[in-house]
């Protein structure tokens, strides 16, 4: 038998393109998976919430990636909107949540919500389903069939075929980079897969001595290769090993890529690399320091004046670290103190000695965009042939981007694997 459309992944991706595919279409689909059932991966997306997608408008979306990035997504986006995405679940009667900056969430706060109606349109559009394949070569006939070969010696054939294997993160949930395997195979180039959106390492005892502390709307920054300076903004912290929040995690993305990491190879060598903290952002370094000027006759000992910029547990730290005694007065603070705080809560420096790639949610690289036809997915190397999720190499911020990537590519894939059949 030849299937018409074959996908390999049953994540968030595959999912949506092979529910995609068989809409409005009576071919034949099979869906691969190498684990035993689908979505592993998308039930612990959001810590088991699920934050399916961001509902701010699309165009300022794209802002979020860099041009290249914005230029390959926006078709795809413009195809399957936000509203659009969430319709085909409310559909099946689940409902959706708007949080903090603008996140989008199931009403049930459960992952599973999400997987369950999935699943349903599965099931409901006759999707065959090989579980427990894991594919171990994919070679193209004489005939242009794919012949899809499992590791037990079964043989799957398929007219199209849709890669959707994900990343080379969290290789529990089956995401162990065999696309890009694939991919490399067919003479498609491949930038490095590293982890991405993982917390940092800080060794550094008394600073993890406050885990659990928490900052607002801070901004993360460091310099990459090129010297230039990446920026980080949101909120940020302090973890048993150092730190984590939105801002780190969004940072880690761009600052992996100045370190020697290749997942495919597990290559893992880190070198230190400092990364700055400004705790004040949209307050001036002058606004600060005439503030200071200011009070400079008051009798307020020092850490307590400093709450009004840090949180109280922290102050002692930081006075440690800049080796200014916490109990002066700022009556008898000296101005080359005064200066040296200032600067510190505009450009605090840390070290990061290490990061915790086993809990890198994302992959970083991926199948070259250049080489992928950003209004149908289909490789512009092999007719016939189509990308989705993370196995391209495109990563956005948290905040649900990332599932957006992966329905509203996994939809256009499927969307136009099946209109070339007709």
């Amino acid at each position: 038998m030849v299937y018409d459309i074959a996908i390999i992944g049953g994540g968030a991706s595959g999912m949506m393109a092979a529910i995609s595919a068989s809409k409005d279409n009576n071919g034949k689909i099979v869906l691969l998976e190498k684990n035993d059932s689908c979505g592993c991966k998308l039930l612990i997306t959001g810590q088991g919430r699920c934050n399916i997608t961001n509902c701010t408008p699309i165009k300022q979306i794209l802002n979020k990636y860099t041009k290249d990035e914005a230029k390959f997504l926006k078709h795809s986006f413009y195809n399957l909107k936000n509203d659009e995405l969430l319709d085909i679940f409310r559909k099946k009667g689940l409902e959706f949540k708007e949080e903090e900056n603008n996140r989008v969430f199931p009403i049930t706060d459960k992952a599973q919500s999400v997987l369950d109606v999935l699943k349903s349109y599965l099931n409901e559009n006759s999707i065959d389903i090989k579980f427990n394949f894991n594919v171990c070569d994919v070679v193209l006939n004489d005939d242009n069939i794919f012949e899809i070969k499992s590791n037990n010696n079964k043989i799957i054939k398929s007219k199209k075929l849709i890669i959707s294997t994900g990343g080379a993160t969290y290789p529990l949930t089956g995401s162990t980079g065999d696309g890009c395997r694939i991919a490399e195979k067919f003479n498609h180039h491949i930038s490095t897969l590293k982890p991405g959106t993982f917390p940092f390492i800080i060794d550094d005892n008394n600073l993890i001595s406050l885990k659990g502390l928490s900052f607002r709307n801070i901004k993360l920054s460091f310099k990459n290769s090129q010297n230039q300076n990446i920026e980080s903004f949101g909120d940020m912290l302090i973890s048993h090993n150092g730190l984590t929040g939105p801002a780190v995690l969004n940072l880690s993305n761009d600052f992996i890529k100045n370190q020697d990491y290749d997942l495919l190879e597990n290559r893992r060598n880190f070198k230190n690399e400092d990364i700055i903290i400004d705790f004040l952002p949209e307050t001036s370094r002058d606004k600060i320091n005439n503030d200071f000027i200011g009070d400079s006759t008051s009798k307020k000992e020092l850490h307590n004046y400093l709450r009004k910029y840090l949180p109280n547990n922290f102050i002692k730290y930081f006075l440690d670290k800049l080796d200014i005694d916490e109990s002066i007065t700022l009556a008898n603070l000296m101005k080359k103190d005064r200066n040296k705080i200032v600067e510190n809560l505009k450009n605090f420096r840390l070290t990061v000695t290490g990061i915790m790639d086993k809990k890198a949610f994302l992959t970083v690289g991926g199948v070259n965009l250049n080489e992928i036809n950003s209004k149908t997915m289909e490789s512009k190397i092999v007719s016939g042939l189509y990308f989705s999720g993370e196995t391209l190499d495109v990563c956005g911020p948290t905040g649900g981007y990332n599932l957006m990537i992966a329905f509203t590519t996994g939809y256009l894939a499927g969307q136009s694997a099946a209109m070339s059949l007709k």
